[in-house]
């Protein structure tokens, strides 16, 4: 009976593991973009030279989302539809595009456009 039970707990928990792997790769937007420029009126800039301790976004399952600006991380919301892109950090919605593996976003509505890579 005991090794019926563990059977049982292995194959859930192996279950549990493929099922969470999965999850977001049915969403071709998941995953991790790291930010490559930044952009204010027409100056665009690295965005090393802007963000020094670096810059990125995660999109994950069920529409959480990560922020990361200069070290310090945002936990957020997102969702799409086709090519558009809302992200909701800190009750403050910003809205950009999505379009492959590139994200444009001003986060926070700041007037600083930033353009994310996979």
């Amino acid at each position: 009976m005991k090794k019926m039970i563990r059977k049982m707990a292995c194959l859930m928990l192996a279950l549990i593991l493929v099922m969470s792997l999965t999850a977001c790769s049915a969403d071709p937007n998941c995953g991790k973009y790291i930010c490559k420029t930044v952009s204010v009126g027409e100056i665009t800039v690295d965005a090393s030279n802007a963000y020094v301790n670096g810059a990125s976004l995660e999109l994950k399952k069920a529409g959480a989302c990560d922020v990361v600006l200069d070290g310090t991380t945002y936990l957020g919301s997102w969702k799409s539809t086709d090519s558009t892109l809302t992200i909701s950090l800190q009750e403050t919605d910003s809205v950009g595009t999505i379009a492959g593996n590139k994200i444009t976003i001003d986060l926070f509505g700041v007037g600083m456009t930033m353009t994310f890579e996979k």
